[in-house]
């Protein structure tokens, strides 16, 4: 899988081949169907991988107690921008069964961590740290808002621009929430 993301970064995803991948990975092109059906099903694994790496990270942090809450929400930010591979994989034009694997991931890292900020804010709110408990929808609409700008930024190559926003995203997400 990182030598997946080594070719897709030489070249697009589009115009990496399986035979790319293999090359890049040293291995043989048997070795490669052992474990995947495809180059989407490659992908699928990686954004699986990826995503639940992201959300170990994110639990850990969020089950931490801290005084200031926005140097926290800025640590869990940082970990979910960076933890994105700096690959261009159009996640939205996946299709079959990579596409609805990617799909369910999505939904899994985005109601876990709805779920971790729900409980990571009534937290603050019953220390006193924040001045209202958002509902739920509210929640999961900022972060999903959050997911899909991030995947349409990789997806266009703009990685470093994305990284460069999270200040603002940072902002929008403390006055969103708090």
């Amino acid at each position: 899988m990182e030598a997946a993301l080594r070719a897709f970064e030489k070249s697009r995803y589009e115009r990496t081949t399986i035979a790319d991948v293999v090359g890049e990975a040293g291995m043989s092109s048997r070795s490669f169907y052992d474990h995947f059906a495809s180059k989407e099903d490659l992908v699928a694994a990686i954004v699986e991988e990826t995503g639940m790496q992201m959300l170990g990270e994110l639990e850990e942090l969020l089950l931490e107690t801290s005084d200031d809450v926005q140097t926290h929400v800025d640590r869990a930010l940082r970990i979910f921008l960076e933890r994105l591979p700096a690959s261009s994989i159009d996640l939205e034009r996946l299709g079959g069964d990579a596409g609805r694997r990617v799909g369910e991931v999505r939904r899994r890292i985005v109601q876990r961590l709805t779920d971790l900020t729900q409980d990571y804010i009534a937290r603050m709110y019953a220390a006193g740290r924040v001045p209202r408990l958002p509902e739920r929808p509210e929640v999961e609409l900022i972060l999903t808002g959050i997911e899909g700008m991030c995947l349409r930024y990789y997806s266009e190559g703009r990685r470093e621009e994305l990284l460069a926003l999270r200040p603002r995203v940072l902002r929008l997400l403390l006055v969103a929430l708090g």
